[in-house]
């Protein structure tokens, strides 16, 4: 840093620091001719820049305010203050006053004995001071072209020196001539072998006179003027837009980081919003599962007390107590087969999570996403078995219907598959429109995906993965399903581009029906192989987790011949049930208990058999408006089935429950 006082003879604003305002110390001039301290205007530097980005690349003059560019911007920015230029002239003046501040000496005076003559001069490139008669007789013999400086008095005056006219690079002579045609100096030699044909090379002095005589200098000195007042204007110009600009990009700035303080209280108040919606979310299910469970402990305790007072009454013989009891008892039980049935009815499992929604600003209130309380519905356990009604003792009650066409459909939805995926939603396949469709249960449209080929009967894969087999070109796609959203992540292609109709995911691995009543297991690299061949086509496939068997519905219609078969782990092939009630059978399910769920695409039905194919019954005809139903899916108690008439029909999808 600057130290020190300034001696009152010179100018104090030459010498001295803007910003620390004392005597500077390295001084480093800026492109606007300020100079500064090298470490203040490293310090200055570095402030400036602390509340701007890593990327800037240029600071402001701290006197002016003028925007200015570092030397090497690849240094760092503590570093840009000392790549600028040293004002050496601000150094030597320094140098002078701490010179004249102290009696000066003659240097060969002082080797002579005399240490206190007083010198006149100061040598700049010797840096030596000399007095009037060792000048004289010393210095200028051999330096004469040295810049000396009289230090006697008046130290802004240089001391004159006789100049002499510079030589010429090329011959090393002194250039005394002026070429006019080409309007450069030159030396004589360069005039005999250069400039021997030109018009015109008088001498420099004869030159000169003539320029004076004349008016082109002051000609010249006018348009200097002009000039420099037309550049003034500029610079002022300049200056008055740069500022502007600073104070725009001020603006900017302050309104960039007053956006950023609103988004920050923006996105405060969405968490805040989804994270009170999540607890109370949570809350509401916890309270109705506890509320659940307490009641089931209320009369299980009940119970418990009722049986052990029961066996000691009749140990005791006490047969007004027994009597008492067994008819608390009676109660009781008829309680708990009531309150099984009842929450038979919506026995789920229950999922809560956070959805991203895409494509939402900061300012809607799906910013943050939503949150998805997903219910899949499930059977009572088996133990409870004798106090509710079997799947196929259940009656059939319709619940709903919705719509599946689409504004970008253009034609009649043609549905060949259809699967219910654990976030309560449902997605088709439609033939015709070459797509697949997504809806919630309650048949709100999603989204939709355009696939390559004809969909056909589809599988879950995981909880957000679902398989599709297509025809026409055949293959099987893998479709992620995520924040309501289709997605194809990718295709496996099948032995001989077969094409593909049923589906099945089975132990990590898919299987397939072809259109030759061929049966493939297909893992997710395209390697297949054979495991069943039926005589015609496979139309859909299930898997029955009890059995860990693949269930397969072949499109017959001779009475006699196969429609719903078995194959097991093990390529075994069972059949189930032979064209009769079922004619034609295409999308196939199963339940939780086992029951198989097969619709008739030519007895116009949808059948429900046992396991074991022992009993079958219709539960939905064409008097119940079945016509040509097509897919089905089954979630718990609820399924949903696809009609494909050749009427409006076909672009609705109809849920049942069994209860």
């Amino acid at each position: 840093m600057a130290e020190g006082g300034l001696p009152p003879e010179l100018d104090l604003h030459l010498l001295e620091c803007p910003i620390c305002l004392e005597r500077l110390q390295q001084p480093k001039s800026l492109p606007c001719l300020h100079s500064f301290c090298q470490d203040c205007l490293g310090t200055c530097i570095t402030k400036e820049m602390s509340g701007q980005m890593a990327s800037a690349t240029s600071f402001s003059c701290p006197v002016c305010r003028r925007i200015t560019h570092p030397v090497n911007q690849t240094e760092t920015k503590d570093k840009w203050a000392k790549h600028f230029p040293t004002n050496t002239v601000i150094n030597e003046l320094i140098q002078l006053k701490e010179r004249s501040s102290e009696p000066l000496y003659c240097k060969p005076c002082q080797t002579k004995g005399n240490m206190n003559n007083p010198a006149s001069f100061w040598c700049k490139t010797m840096d030596e001071n000399f007095c009037d008669t060792c000048k004289v007789h010393l210095h200028d013999i051999i330096h004469n072209d040295c810049d000396i400086l009289n230090v006697t008095g008046n130290h802004s005056k240089r001391q004159k020196k006789e100049t002499s006219a510079p030589r010429c690079y090329q011959h090393g002579e002194q250039m005394v001539r002026y070429c006019e045609d080409h309007q450069i100096l030159c030396c004589n030699e360069c005039v005999i072998e250069d400039h021997w044909s030109c018009v015109k090379v008088p001498k420099v002095t004869e030159y000169c006179q003539k320029v004076k005589a004349g008016s082109q200098l002051e000609d010249m000195k006018a348009a200097l003027k002009k000039g420099t007042e037309s550049m003034s204007s500029l610079v002022k110009d300049f200056d008055e837009q740069l500022q502007t600009m600073i104070q725009k990009q001020e603006i900017a700035l302050q309104s960039i980081s007053d956006l950023r303080q609103k988004v920050d209280i923006r996105l405060d108040k969405l968490q805040k919003d989804i994270t009170d919606e999540l607890i109370t979310l949570f809350k509401d299910e916890k309270r109705d599962m506890e509320a659940s469970s307490r009641q089931c402990e209320r009369l299980m305790n009940g119970m418990k007390n009722t049986l052990k007072s029961s066996i000691k009454a009749v140990d005791e013989n006490d047969n007004v107590e027994m009597i008492v009891l067994y008819q608390r008892g009676q109660a009781e039980v008829e309680s708990c087969r009531t309150l099984v049935t009842e929450l038979s009815k919506s026995f789920t499992s229950v999922s809560i999570e956070h959805q991203i929604v895409p494509r939402h600003d900061i300012i809607s209130g799906n910013a943050m996403g939503k949150i998805v309380v997903g219910k899949q519905p499930r059977c009572i356990p088996e133990s409870h078995s004798d106090l509710v009604n079997s799947m196929s003792e259940r009656r059939v009650k319709e619940i709903g219907k919705f719509s599946i066409k689409s504004l970008s459909d253009k034609q009649n939805s043609y549905v060949r598959g259809v699967v219910y995926v654990p976030s309560a939603q449902i997605i088709v396949s439609d033939f015709y429109n070459k797509k697949l469709k997504l809806f919630t249960d309650k048949g709100q449209y999603l989204d939709e995906l355009n696939v390559r080929g004809n969909p056909w009967d589809m599988c879950l894969v995981n909880n957000n993965t679902v398989a599709v087999a297509l025809s026409s070109p055949g293959c099987v796609n893998l479709i992620k399903v995520k924040a309501s959203k289709l997605s194809l992540t990718s295709t496996i292609k099948v032995l001989n581009d077969k094409n593909c109709y049923g589906i099945a995911h089975i132990d990590g691995k898919l299987v397939v029906g072809t259109g030759g009543g061929e049966v493939y297991s297909l893992r997710q690299d395209g390697a297949a192989g054979l495991v069943y061949k039926y005589s015609n086509t496979c139309r859909s496939l299930t898997h029955d987790i009890k059995r860990r068997d693949t269930l397969v519905s072949v499109n017959n219609i001779t009475q006699g011949d196969v429609t719903v078969s078995r194959l097991s782990a093990d390529k075994r092939r069972t059949d189930v049930l032979n064209v009769g009630v079922v004619k034609g059978a295409m999308g196939i399910d199963v339940d939780m208990e086992g029951n198989i769920y097969v619709c008739g695409f030519d007895s116009h039905n949808v059948v429900q058999i046992s396991m074991d194919g022992t009993h079958v019954r219709e539960l939905l005809t064409s008097s119940d408006g079945m016509v040509k139903p097509c897919a089905i899916a089954v979630r718990g108690n609820t399924f949903v089935v696809t009609n494909n008439s050749t009427t409006n029909e076909s672009n609705y999808i109809r849920v049942f429950q069994l209860c």
